[in-house]
């Protein structure tokens, strides 16, 4: 893409802080939160253990210029390291798009139903609404598992290009930078973990957390945009506990619902994964005496984070590098 659209993806992906969208109310409960997380802002953290060493970098999984800068700051620790633990590797990727292409039933419906069937017909109009908007026939959606139209709709329509064109999030900058140093890259997971936990859900608990997809466009970009910004600052609780509060605002879910339904999407994709990660982490620990660990930055913070599981198993937890 020429350097001219390029900037007006960027731009598009901009929109005003969600944060006055927020009653006064709701903002003290985001900070309120945010400042009660341990280890609730920062990106970048080193853990010793000894004379045991773990670079730990909180990523972000869209693209973002401003992530050049960071991957080049990450880049001499990694070249010096033993060992680069992603959630992902190549290895892992090439798996799931093989596994992908060879069991339909991972993403679709194969038992004869359909969400058309399995859906209200005005829920369904508003899936149909948002999966067009991201180009994918509506059809096609209703064929789809709901887990995975939930992931996909996570996604904004703005960050859509970037992924199009190739243009990735960290974790791939510092792989790229792993690989080129000739340092071996382990994923902390199995390629199919996500596959597993979300397809676990009875397949009413997955309709109804695609409700929470169906955020208002203008909504989704001022939350994405203000995603980004509070990735760069490194306030990443206060993130977590915003995308909290504004899924509130998402229409037809009552406040209560909306927060069932975030506390199960927290369960699912941060908490069980972290305690899953341990073994491997101490496993990758045991056999090398530097590593560094990359993974999105909303698993780092809380009581069930990975920097307090890490503290609570022996390690020194500092801020940087």
């Amino acid at each position: 893409m020429a350097l001219v659209s390029a900037t007006q993806v960027i731009a598009a992906c901009e929109g005003e802080d969600v944060r006055t969208r927020l009653s006064a109310a709701e903002r003290l409960e985001v900070t309120t939160a945010a400042a009660a997380t341990p280890y609730g802002s920062g990106t970048i953290w080193t853990a010793t253990r000894g004379d045991d060493r773990i670079t730990i970098a909180g990523t972000m999984h869209l693209f973002d210029p401003r992530l050049a800068p960071i991957a080049a700051q990450l880049a001499p620790a990694i070249s010096a390291a033993d060992l680069l633990l992603v959630e992902a590797g190549p290895e892992e990727e090439a798996a799931m798009a093989d596994a992908i292409a060879s069991d339909p039933s991972l993403l679709f419906l194969t038992d004869g139903n359909a969400l058309t069937d399995l859906m209200e017909p005005e829920a369904f109009i508003a899936l149909s609404r948002a999966v067009e908007a991201r180009g994918l026939p509506a059809a096609a959606a209703a064929q789809m598992q709901p887990w995975y139209l939930s992931l996909t709709l996570a996604m904004p329509t703005c960050a859509l290009a970037d992924l199009q064109q190739g243009r990735q999030g960290l974790d791939a900058k510092l792989i790229d930078i792993a690989l080129s140093a000739g340092v071996d890259v382990q994923a902390v997971e199995p390629w199919d973990t996500i596959f597993s936990l979300m397809s676990a859900d009875p397949i009413d608990d997955q309709i109804d957390a695609l409700n929470l997809a169906f955020m208002p466009e203008d909504l989704a970009n001022a939350m994405n945009a203000t995603m980004l910004d509070s990735y760069f600052s490194g306030e990443i609780a206060e993130l977590w506990e915003l995308s909290r509060v504004v899924s509130r605002q998402v229409p037809g879910l009552s406040a209560d619902e909306a927060d069932t339904l975030f506390a199960e999407m927290e369960d699912d994709l941060l908490t069980r994964r972290n305690l899953d990660w341990m073994p491997v982490i101490a496993q990758a620990a045991d056999a090398h005496d530097n590593i560094v660990l990359a993974v999105g930055a909303g698993h780092l913070p809380g009581a069930q984070g990975v920097l307090r599981l890490l503290e609570t198993d022996g390690w020194t937890i500092t801020p940087g590098l």
